[in-house]
């Protein structure tokens, strides 16, 4: 992209950026309309390929912003001193709930940019996601209190089925139900409360 665009006003560059994560929240990659945004912007379509060359650049710069947003809320607002294997992952699916109420399209986005399949892009989704989820992994284990859980479980293995079952979870939302986050949310973390039961010692439930 181009360099010049973050020397624009502030509020030229929230015009532009507001209205790419809008249409990309409503549209997935190939239907999205870069005369949509622009219209939204307030600018033309000609302005934003200046800034940023093509539709994939524009893409995986709001891609970039969104998560980069998300990932700053959650650390700003995120209990450090809670150590419970349960308690970080509930407190971590409110603090996303929170960051969707404040910035729902930011979040439909990335929730798009998730199932996102169009080879144009799908390559630079999977290595950023992988990477976020490597990283997010290690600061959760490394804070996880494993003596709650039941004899021949590991913080580690038990992270792994909360992570299959939560893509599993995602993917088996008809297009729909991805668009209410906050049902999806409830419905999770029941699922999460299920597993607390199965997987920590009695005298911890």
């Amino acid at each position: 992209m181009n360099a010049r665009f973050f020397e624009l006003p502030a509020e030229r560059q929230a015009a532009m950026r507001n209205a790419g994560l809008e249409v990309f929240a409503k549209q997935n990659y190939a239907k999205a309309s870069m005369e949509e945004a622009a219209r939204l912007a307030g600018v033309s379509k000609a302005l934003l390929f200046h800034y940023f060359e093509n539709k994939r650049g524009f893409y995986l710069y709001l891609y970039e912003y969104a998560t980069g947003l998300v990932i700053r809320e959650m650390s700003a607002a995120h209990d450090y001193s809670e150590t419970d294997f349960f308690n970080i992952l509930i407190n971590a699916q409110l603090s996303k709930i929170a960051i969707l109420h404040a910035h729902p399209y930011a979040m439909q986005f990335i929730t798009n940019a998730y199932f996102e399949e169009d080879p144009r892009v799908r390559p630079a989704l999977a290595d950023s996601f992988s990477a976020i989820v490597a990283d997010s992994s290690a600061r959760f284990l490394a804070r996880a209190d494993a003596s709650k859980l039941r004899e021949g479980v590991s913080a580690e293995a038990l992270l792994n089925i909360v992570l299959w079952m939560a893509d599993g979870f995602m993917r088996s939302r008809t297009p729909e139900q991805l668009q209410d986050l906050d049902a999806l949310n409830d419905v999770f973390l029941a699922h999460v409360g299920l597993l607390k039961k199965q997987f920590y010692k009695e005298e911890f439930l």
